[in-house]
């Protein structure tokens, strides 16, 4: 196949320029502008990563003739119209987690993407961190057998009221705990177990406090930083998510996956966002009888050796995998997975996950 153009603009000053923009260049992408909604942001950061280009009108910058493709990397709530200018103006897109504000606002940009033979995909970066990826091959070849349940809990310790009221603050914008980290979980889970058949969820705001960095005005948060949901899924399996982020807690995450195999569990400080050993407990000896003792957990499993690490933080190196696959999409005139089609798919689990906890009811997911 003919090598591509490999020119790219970023929108957003903040993840995409912290993360994604060092994966593009250890990719070979030339990055040629930068989008950030104050013009003196855009030119500072710009200048910081020796970007060429900065405006803070996303319209020109999606329509220059010198750009193949745009990482959408800002708040959740102007995805839809960066999506669907850029799809209009030819290029191929990387779109930013959360996809969406809504299930409706995600089919527009999936309907908006078949209309044209752009590739189009969402940055579920963590699909490619390699713990994730072990998990993944151990599933696959049978470790525990068809998954029959999984308990997820993830305590995140950040410094709530230093946040100010950013993006991640004000559900007006896609921010919480359900939209930021927990579709990270639904979308793992999804890929691990099957489609979600059903969620029962609830959500919180504990700690609502935040300060002004620059005032230091007290203000208030309505963004979750609470949640609990309980997920079933077409093969009968069934889950469990806890999720807590507070200036209050410990920070660390584990995940246990159970099947007739045992049970391959991760440890990380962060959860399903950070390294950390992947082991796995067999079952108890159901031959030995009453008072067999129970399956000792292994120690950390070697990584398979066609896993290839990076030497970059794991974000940043998860990000790389990705964009391989972005690029080969390119080529092939594909949209490889994680494609608008899961971006939409994990809209419908956290649109549900708020309307069960606004109804404290089970919702059913429509099929896929």
């Amino acid at each position: 196949m003919p090598p591509i153009n490999k020119r790219i603009a970023i929108l957003g000053s903040g993840f995409g320029t912290r993360v994604t923009a060092p994966a593009l260049r250890a990719e070979g992408w030339e990055i040629v502008a930068l989008f950030s909604r104050r013009a003196e942001r855009a030119a500072e950061i710009a200048g910081k990563l020796s970007i060429p280009h900065h405006t803070n009108d996303y319209q020109a910058l999606v329509n220059r003739d010198d750009i193949d493709a745009v990482v959408v990397s800002t708040p959740t709530s102007t995805h839809r119209e960066i999506v669907l200018a850029a799809l209009q103006a030819g290029k191929h897109v990387l779109a930013e987690k959360p996809f969406a504000m809504t299930t409706a606002e995600a089919q527009d940009m999936v309907d908006a993407a078949a209309a044209t033979d752009r590739t189009c995909m969402v940055n579920f970066e963590f699909r490619h961190a390699v713990h994730r990826l072990h998990i993944s091959r151990l599933i696959e070849e049978g470790k525990i057998g068809r998954p029959q349940s999984a308990v997820a809990t993830l305590y995140f310790a950040r410094n709530m009221p230093a946040d100010g009221l950013n993006w991640r603050s004000r559900l007006e914008m896609g921010g919480g705990a359900l939209n930021e980290q927990g579709s990270h979980y639904f979308d793992a889970l999804r890929g691990w177990m099957g489609e979600i058949t059903s969620i029962y969820a609830h959500v919180a705001v504990h700690e609502p406090l935040r300060i002004d960095p620059e005032s230091g005005e007290r203000l208030q948060s309505d963004a979750d930083d609470f949640l609990s949901a309980t997920l079933t899924f077409e093969s009968g399996a069934a889950a469990t998510v806890a999720m807590i982020w507070s200036a209050r807690s410990p920070s660390f995450g584990d995940l246990h996956i159970t099947g007739p195999g045992g049970t391959i569990a991760h440890h990380g400080p962060s959860g399903l966002f950070s390294p950390g050993p992947v082991t796995h407990t067999p079952p108890i000896d159901i031959e030995a009888g009453p008072g067999a003792a129970p399956g000792e957990e292994s120690p950390p499993l070697p990584l398979p050796g066609d896993i290839e690490p990076l030497p970059e933080i794991e974000i940043i190196a998860a990000s790389r995998r990705l964009l391989r696959d972005f690029e080969r999409g390119i080529l092939e005139g594909t949209s490889p997975s994680p494609n608008f089609h899961d971006g939409l798919r994990a809209q419908l689990l956290l649109d549900a996950a708020r309307e069960s906890a606004r109804t404290d009811g089970v919702v059913e997911i429509a099929p896929a």
